[in-house]
């Protein structure tokens, strides 16, 4: 039974059907070669699936088990790719069709280990470990025991090298997380960098109720990040693979609705300030409409206004309308197509006077 509590590939439906993939595509001596690591000697494992590390026997290492159980430490929603799950497999340096090297029976090893941050506290205490990098490879390795036919407990015993950086601060622990994962070429989304800053702030971005409660841990210029958390709360469960765009909308929405003008300004913090059930219920509302502002906007054919504009124009006013106050005016097609007939007839006319010249 998988833990959604952990790092457990079983609760992704695309990553299940991944492993049926792998299941067809694994050669008979890689699956043994996977299946007795496992089952012999919990130690051999990582020997098969990672390149040995300078010092191997002083070098850091955790249980899968550890790792899956780190997602209680990584705050906020965190994404996956899985064309970049699916690389780990079948790309030339994949585990299973390393087309770069001659032994095809072979299992291809994990050159670069995960890398884990942790926060040294004021009385020195080394605590909540995190992942800087490593959750798809992490995935993966589950995903690759399961295919070659080992016990999901068998599996949560085996040993993996990691790289462990200890930070003391959130500037250090944000700048940890992006060259990390700049390392593996994976840049890292607004969401997932603000959800480690709130977290560190005292703010969990799990639960609407906790986000809410602990608003006040933050400064005013993080107030787009909080409530654009709170928004992705309420996203229907059916379109959660879109956040990482929303979260950009919800945030940018908030920021672009404060800056309109000194009414909506006040107004938006004696709300944050004030009135916490405001709050989340305008965070609420602008969940539950955001899939469909977007699906209204991608079929509009209103093709004077870029898509991302028009997006946020909405946006903007799904917020106004939850926190009662005056939509702004926006500019109407006819007055846009006004403005692009203007320039044309200017730009005439500036190539005429320099035909003019010639």
């Amino acid at each position: 039974m998988n833990n959604s509590n952990c790092y457990d590939f079983r609760s992704n439906e695309h990553l299940c059907k991944i492993v049926e993939n792998i299941k067809k595509e694994i050669r008979p001596l890689q699956k043994s070669r996977i299946y007795d690591a496992c089952k012999n000697h919990d130690d051999s494992f990582r020997h098969v699936v990672q390149c040995e590390p300078l010092n191997s026997e002083q070098h850091p290492y955790m249980t899968m088990s550890q790792l899956s159980e780190i997602k209680a430490n990584d705050p906020g929603e965190q994404q996956i790719d899985h064309k970049a799950i699916e690389k780990l497999f079948f790309s030339n340096y994949g585990f299973l069709k390393h087309k770069k090297i001659p032994d095809m029976d072979i299992v291809n090893k994990l050159v670069i280990p995960p890398r884990i941050i942790l926060f040294k506290g004021n009385t020195g205490q080394i605590e909540r470990p995190a992942n800087g990098s490593g959750r798809h490879r992490n995935y993966a390795l589950q995903m690759l025991c399961v295919a070659s036919g080992v016990k999901w407990e068998d599996i949560m015993r085996q040993k993996i090298w990691v790289d462990k950086t200890v930070v003391s601060n959130n500037f250090e622990f944000e700048m940890a997380m992006v060259l990390s994962n700049g390392a593996q070429c994976r840049k890292q989304s607004k969401m997932e960098l603000t959800s480690f800053s709130l977290t560190t702030a005292g703010v969990s971005t799990d639960d609407s109720e906790q986000i809410i409660d602990n608003r006040f841990n933050v400064k005013k210029a993080q107030w787009p990040d909080l409530f654009a958390n709170l928004v992705m709360q309420y996203i229907p469960s059916s379109k959660e693979n879109n956040k990482k765009d929303y979260f950009g909308r919800a945030r940018t929405g908030w920021y672009k609705t404060y800056r309109q003008n000194d009414i909506n300004k006040n107004k938006l913090t004696d709300i944050y300030e004030n009135e916490p059930f405001t709050l989340q219920s305008i965070a609420q509302d602008l969940g539950q409409n955001m899939h469909i502002i977007h699906d209204q906007e991608y079929k509009n054919i209103n093709v004077m206004k870029k898509l991302t504009h028009r997006i946020n124009e909405r946006i903007v006013d799904q917020i106004c309308l939850a926190a009662n106050l005056e939509k702004p005016n926006w500019q109407t097609k006819e007055e846009l197509y006004k403005k692009k007939l203007e320039q044309n007839l200017q730009q005439r006319q500036l190539l005429e006077k320099q035909k003019e010249k010639f």
